[in-house]
């Protein structure tokens, strides 16, 4: 069986070179992609290319009645007890460029798929909510 650990990194090692795009790639999709890739239910199924803008995919959250990309984690994950708890795999919500944005924990960081850099990694303790899926 292989460890979640294991998982996350073949996960991310098949993710290296994935390029930011919008409603296929953006930090939203990379947290879906993760919550799939454990649960088998895509929780962004319904927004899955349906925007060409980060601004467009709001707009569509905002129609379904969802304020933030994080609103649709907090309906469907339970909320962890927070950063100091987290463990690999858990999703994150944190402060990006002004922005909520999502991200993956990684031990001690978080994950994160941004523009034009792609994959990375910030500190653990930006994480403002952290989800166990």
């Amino acid at each position: 069986m292989m460890t979640r650990e294991r998982l996350l990194r073949k996960f991310l090692d098949a993710r290296r070179a994935e390029p930011f795009r919008p409603s296929l790639s953006d930090c939203a999709m990379f947290a879906a992609d993760w919550i799939e890739e454990l649960t088998g239910t895509d929780p962004a199924a319904q927004w899955r290319g349906q925007y060409r803008t980060l601004e467009e995919g709001r707009a569509l959250l905002l129609a379904d009645g969802f304020a933030s990309p994080a609103e649709v984690l907090a309906s469907i994950l339970l909320p962890d007890a927070g950063w100091m708890q987290a463990q690999a795999g858990d999703v994150v919500v944190l402060i990006e460029a002004g922005d909520e944005a999502m991200g993956i924990v990684g031990g001690g960081h978080i994950h994160v798929l941004r523009p034009l850099r792609g994959l990375g990694a910030v500190p653990l303790n930006r994480a403002v909510r952290i989800y166990r899926p």
